[in-house]
């Protein structure tokens, strides 16, 4: 087959300085190809490596967005790919298709023609493709009297095999940012978690330190971790929680000491079940007290605990709590280190959290935020409602029974 092509557009379109260039680009590549041309043993010419048409726009699939090409241009130049009979393209050949614009809104599942004829312009303007029209700027192909094709009309898809190794270096570029991104991501990620059960520990353990200015970072840190977010802004990101995260580790560590235990643990679990367990310092609490809060807690807070259901009757009216549970939940304990752990996820705040405990017992918060969760869908702002019934607490107006009567019977 002879190339003898025009490079002036056929019709209105206009011819311009980069379209010339293309068609000159791709003379002077083939030309240095047969140049350059190296001799076998055999003396038979090596022509040009093929590549893989398949592997190829899966490459440039990966480097689209360097090129600035959307997913339909790509699927139509995927289209124009399947017209070639051969799986491997050799640019040292004529690569002409000359598919009918029927054929191709078929192939693309109905995609309109000027929708079509845009994406092909795109496509030529950033070189993967040239237009080779005929003289009536139909697609055709010309035969001998052999059969084999003498002249073919359509488009030459040539340029997209000399750029092949240009596309593969874009497409490894792109890889290796992906995989930096999804690194980042899972540091980011496991950052996140880390401090605030940390954080969480520390206030339920009542650990010196601000806390509070603590977790004030964090949730300045915190939410999505954006799957398609730049390197340079999951870097920055990853980087201010790993110093934040070195901060909260420390801080927590200074402090570490041996748990005060009364009693055997048999005993420290008969009086979790039967007190107003406080998870912060009572002395220091008591201090910024005024006498009348006071009586109010004393008064309130006992009659709501006595009122508290038997475990086993909790979970069964709650279930999903048990699946946030590190290691089940056998007792009140676990119960309340579950609810803790829970809490961030609801978007309460420890300050929401330890007032909770403080005036409802730590029994009954925990039972509270079990509730929630069940609730969870219907629950527009689970902090400003458990700020709520803590209020009304703290007035002798709530206790956890009716919630768990109402959630029981709404089950059944």
């Amino acid at each position: 087959m002879t190339e003898h092509f025009a490079t002036s557009p056929f019709g209105g379109r206009m011819m311009n300085a980069a379209h010339f260039l293309s068609y000159e680009k791709l003379r002077q590549q083939k030309q240095n190809l047969r140049q350059n041309s190296l001799l076998t043993e055999d003396n038979s010419e090596q022509r040009i490596v093929p590549v893989d048409r398949w592997k190829l726009l899966r490459a440039l699939t990966e480097a689209r967005e360097a090129y600035q090409l959307s997913p339909r241009t790509i699927a139509v130049l995927e289209v124009l790919l399947s017209f070639y009979p051969d799986k491997m393209l050799d640019g040292s050949a004529p690569l002409i298709v000359f598919p009918s614009n029927q054929e191709l809104s078929m192939r693309l599942r109905g995609m309109s023609a000027p929708t079509i004829r845009r994406h092909l312009a795109t496509l030529v303007d950033a070189g993967f493709i040239l237009r080779r029209d005929s003289p009536n700027g139909k697609r055709f192909v010309r035969r001998d009297s052999n059969g084999e094709i003498a002249m073919a009309f359509g488009f030459d898809l040539a340029p997209l095999t000399f750029r092949a190794d240009e596309i593969e270096t874009q497409a490894e570029k792109i890889r290796d940012q992906n995989r930096i991104r999804q690194q980042l991501r899972f540091s980011i990620t496991i950052h996140l978690r880390d401090i605030s059960k940390t954080i969480l520990a520390a206030l339920n353990e009542s650990r010196e330190g601000d806390w509070e200015a603590l977790y004030a970072q964090l949730q300045a840190l915190s939410g999505r971790v954006e799957r398609n977010g730049t390197v340079s802004n999951l870097s920055i990101r990853e980087r201010a929680l790993s110093i934040l995260r070195s901060q909260v580790e420390n801080l927590y560590l200074s402090n570490v000491s041996e748990p005060k235990m009364s009693g055997n643990e048999r005993e420290n679990e008969h009086h979790i079940q039967n007190s107003n367990i406080e998870s912060f310092d009572n002395t220091n609490a008591a201090k910024t007290e005024n006498p009348e809060t006071k009586t109010k807690r004393q008064t309130s807070a006992p009659d709501i605990q006595n009122k508290t259901p038997h475990l086993s009757e909790i979970l069964k009216t709650c279930p999903q709590i048990k699946h946030y549970a590190m290691s089940g939940i056998q007792n009140w304990k676990d119960l309340i280190i579950t609810a803790g752990h829970i809490r961030p996820m609801l978007g309460i705040t420890p300050s929401a959290w330890r007032e909770a405990c403080e005036i409802m017992g730590e029994i009954n918060a925990a039972v509270t935020i079990a509730t929630m969760l069940e609730r969870s869908d219907k629950i527009h702002s689970a902090g400003g409602y458990l700020r709520k019934l803590t209020q009304r607490a703290e007035n002798g107006q709530y206790c956890v029974q009716p919630v768990l009567r109402a959630l029981s019977h709404t089950k059944h």
